[in-house]
């Protein structure tokens, strides 16, 4: 039997079979370009929101992170005075703490301070993105308000919205919360991801990194009070994602669902943040 390499080299199967081997999803430089395209650098000039909040008695404080890996990385706390209570505030991949200072303002307005911080490879945090180093930065943001700015972890409230449910729901298993909220957050990458990348469908759990951030798998274990908001229109992260986390969660949990909204909707007159403020009350946060 006569064997042709070059046949053998081209043929469809072995195409398939080294497309398939190239594109498991270890923890590779290529799944990081695949999953952070572009990080958002871009810094606006936020003055005159700052000077805002200033007249209320806010206090902004500018901070530097270190990351697990030695890169520092941009904060910004703002103090709400007379209370303990702490929004630990993790973004989405599409922007960065510049283009997110209203929802800092809003978690202001439901009565606790605010530490929002950007990611490696954002706005003028060093370093590179990816899921291990947003994990890392995410403890780093916990670590100083506990270390520095003093706060029990029982005041310490998670914020994650879309990825940064992620970064919240693996801060869980490493910190000490006293509450959890996801705003269009997801159950697993795995099960978001696979909506655009289709092919992560026909790999098995084994071939997924540890950090691919399966909130499923935290929740369905002790864990502190959290609440799920969601939009049933999200055409980036699936309104599916909310219903499997909240079915497989243990208590406590609350799922706060947005007929028709969007990703990242906070519903008609900031529904979104009087259901904060009452889940906070009702577990004594």
């Amino acid at each position: 039997m006569h064997f042709n390499l070059k046949t053998w080299v081209l043929s469809p199967l072995t195409v398939l079979l080294v497309l398939y081997l190239v594109l498991i999803p270890l923890d590779t430089p290529l799944y990081d370009l695949i999953l952070f395209p572009f990080p958002d650098p871009r810094v606006v000039n936020l003055d005159k929101q700052f000077d805002l909040l200033k007249k209320l008695c806010i206090t902004k404080k500018d901070v530097t992170l270190v990351s697990a890996n030695g890169k520092h990385l941009q904060a910004w706390f703002l103090e709400l005075p007379g209370t303990k209570r702490v929004f630990l505030y993790s973004h989405g991949k599409g922007n960065n703490i510049y283009g997110k200072l209203h929802v800092a303002q809003a978690l202001l307005g439901c009565g606790g301070s605010v530490l929002m911080y950007d990611y490696q490879g954002y706005g003028q945090s060093e370093g590179r993105a990816s899921l291990q180093n947003a994990c890392d930065d995410g403890v780093a943001a916990y670590d100083y308000l506990v270390k520095e700015e003093h706060r029990q972890p029982k005041d310490i409230i998670g914020f994650g919205e879309s990825l940064g449910s992620g970064v919240t729901g693996q801060l869980v298993t490493k910190r000490t919360l006293g509450g959890v909220i996801f705003q269009s957050g997801f159950a697993s990458m795995k099960t978001s991801g696979a909506d655009s990348l289709f092919w992560l469908k026909y790999y098995p759990d084994w071939c997924f990194p540890r950090h691919m951030m399966d909130n499923v798998a935290v929740f369905t274990k002790p864990h502190p009070p959290l609440l799920i908001s969601h939009g049933t229109r999200d055409t980036v992260v699936r309104y599916e994602n909310a219903l499997e986390l909240y079915t497989k969660a243990i208590q406590p949990k609350t799922l706060l669902t947005f007929q028709g909204g969007g990703h990242g909707t906070v519903g008609k007159a900031g529904e979104f943040y009087a259901t904060i403020r009452k889940f906070l009350k009702d577990n004594d946060l």
